[in-house]
């Protein structure tokens, strides 16, 4: 709305009568909506272009959504690699090693947590009880153990927002900040800014 009243002002200095300004000023605001909803609202990038999944795991918490995985992750679906049990793709004679093989899984002792926890044979993801879950709602996973941070996460007290505070709220999922295998944080000193003098 301060765009659209700047144009006005703008257009009845260069000498256009006041109805014709206003008339301009609605045009350019109708558009303006139509383009994006939160039109004035926000002067953050409007999110309707980006891939998003609803959540709807938690319930009482306002609708919010998350960024689709699925268009960033580089080998989906994981069966165009996972074609046989991955002890045969290792084993097979010639067979280059891929790229994620050598992941290292640090996220609990191996006597509670193996690849198996949370990847099918074929790569897919699946709950403790086996049920399959989306690469859009890994979350799900992380919630199972982790479910106080998830409370957090799902009322907005945890995470990071794809975008500013005017709606619709779209988050990022738990590993679009924490890398699965190795969720914790490394130690970091604050940053410094340091001022011109």
């Amino acid at each position: 709305m301060r765009i659209a009243a700047l144009f006005a002002l703008v257009l009845l200095l260069a000498g256009c009568d006041e109805e014709h300004a206003k008339l301009k000023v609605l045009q350019i605001t109708e558009k303006a909506k139509a383009k994006n909803p939160n039109a004035g609202l926000s002067t953050e990038r409007y999110l309707g272009d980006v891939e998003r999944v609803e959540v709807t795991d938690f319930a009482g918490q306002p609708r919010f959504f998350v960024l689709a995985r699925t268009p960033s992750v580089k080998k989906y679906p994981c069966t165009s690699c996972h074609t046989v049990a991955l002890e045969q793709m290792r084993g097979a004679p010639g067979s280059a090693k891929r790229a994620h093989w050598d992941v290292k899984l640090q996220h609990a002792p191996a006597t509670v947590m193996t690849c198996a926890t949370c990847h099918a044979q074929n790569g897919a993801l699946h709950t403790l009880q086996g049920a399959p879950v989306d690469f859009d709602h890994s979350y799900r996973l992380c919630a199972q153990c982790h479910a106080r941070q998830a409370d957090d996460w799902a009322a907005g007290a945890h995470g990071k927002r794809a975008a500013g505070w005017a709606p619709p709220r779209v988050v990022m999922a738990c590993v679009q900040c924490h890398n699965p295998h190795q969720p914790r944080w490394d130690t970091r000193w604050p940053a410094v800014v340091r001022r011109p003098q």
